[in-house]
């Protein structure tokens, strides 16, 4: 993944701040962002986290979603025309790479600036708009059974997370759909695998690669989530 600076656009029209680049699939994917998470995290006062500390986690490329793309890509004859859901879009890179291998997405996040530059990135990487939502996926405006896949990339960082999305994983769910969770090694995630299959899922995990951004390699899960 390669960062740079980047100016203002004319008329002072569209995001501006700082651009990634990440490889996936053979093609370059460039994502403009406000600032990366570090600079953003200085700037916020105390009262901006608010309740549900509100960090600024969309402002990253994270290796799970990476892994996620290459997935998704690996796999483009089976999404393609089909609804897919993804969870926590941050800067739209899972998204943007499914739209282009055309899957009708629906993606969303808890925090708007990660739905104003996901939307902003999907036509700087000139693929179809993706539905991008503002959304909090413990309240998941969502009709029942609605999407074939249903994907997020380190979205289990936090235990508190675990109930709100196997429920919504039941809900939102079509019957004999597929669930792809991007997960790096990290023992906080263990005991979910466990809880979703006292709900009655069956997780699988499908690989383990090695992710390479910023100069670091990063170990991450790949599972695939379905109801028997």
């Amino acid at each position: 993944m390669i960062s740079k600076t980047i100016s203002p656009q004319p008329g002072g029209a569209g995001p501006t701040g700082s651009q990634v680049s990440v490889a996936v699939g053979g093609r370059t994917w460039l994502l403009d962002r406000e600032a990366d998470m570090e600079a953003l995290w200085e700037s916020m006062g105390e009262g901006d986290l608010g309740e549900d500390e509100r960090l600024p986690y969309w402002a990253e490329v994270w290796p799970a979603s990476v892994l996620l793309g290459r997935h998704i890509l690996r796999n483009a004859d089976m999404v393609r025309g089909r609804p897919c859901l993804d969870l926590g879009c941050g800067l739209g890179l899972t998204g943007i790479i499914a739209s282009h291998a055309g899957a009708r997405v629906v993606a969303f996040d808890y925090e708007w600036p990660a739905v104003r530059f996901a939307r902003h990135n999907a036509a700087l990487n000139n693929v179809p708009q993706p539905l991008w939502a503002l959304m909090d996926w413990r309240y998941p405006a969502l009709r029942a059974q609605a999407f074939d896949f249903i994907w997020g990339g380190d979205v289990l960082y936090e235990k508190r997370f675990f109930d709100p999305l196997i429920r919504l994983f039941r809900h939102a769910l079509a019957p004999g759909g597929k669930i792809w969770i991007g997960e790096p090694v990290r023992t906080v995630s263990r005991p979910v695998w466990d809880e979703l299959r006292v709900e009655g899922f069956a997780p699988e995990k499908l690989t383990v690669e090695k992710v390479a951004l910023c100069g670091q390699n990063a170990t991450v899960n790949l599972w695939e989530i379905t109801i028997p």
